[in-house]
């Protein structure tokens, strides 16, 4: 479900509640994306099944441990895989223009705790993990080649 729907110059936007984060997100809807097609995406995020959830966590946690090495600062101590979860804020479900509206897409932005400046991104598509790094405004319908550089955890941590 999407809620508090206003149209812009831009397209749509609105909130939605996220249970993989417990917390309501705001959802932005592509000019021209219509809402049927919103929701669908919505739907998607709210119904991930555990082995996604754990390759999300696995790549967010590759990410995490990458850079706080590289920077020279200590990684949060995590015990289960899903408690990296913690440590990422969800800041909203980009809605791109639909290549095929019979396949749902997640596109999260976000904050990260140990990535303060550029945050987290990631995509989903067809329950697969295509993309999850820093933000870098990926497009959620670009070829599966396009994410495969050596700062795409989705593909470190399968």
């Amino acid at each position: 479900m999407i809620e508090n729907i206003q149209e812009t110059k831009y397209g749509i936007e609105g909130t939605t509640y996220s249970k993989l984060f417990d917390k309501h997100i705001r959802v932005w809807l592509e000019d021209g994306v219509d809402l049927e097609y919103g929701r669908f995406c919505v739907d998607a995020l709210n119904h991930l099944n555990d082995k996604l959830i754990d390759e999300i966590c696995r790549a967010a946690i590759a990410y995490c441990e990458d850079f706080c090495d590289a920077i020279g600062q200590e990684p949060p101590k995590i015990e289960k895989a899903r408690d990296i979860l913690n440590y990422i804020d969800p800041t909203g479900l980009i809605v791109d223009e639909p290549r095929d509206p019979h396949k749902p897409v997640i596109h999260l932005e976000g904050n990260c705790e140990w990535e303060v400046e550029h945050g987290i991104e990631f995509i989903i598509r067809e329950d697969q993990l295509l993309y999850l790094s820093s933000f870098n405004g990926m497009g959620a319908w670009d070829e599966p080649e396009s994410y495969k550089d050596s700062y795409n955890y989705a593909y470190k941590a399968i």
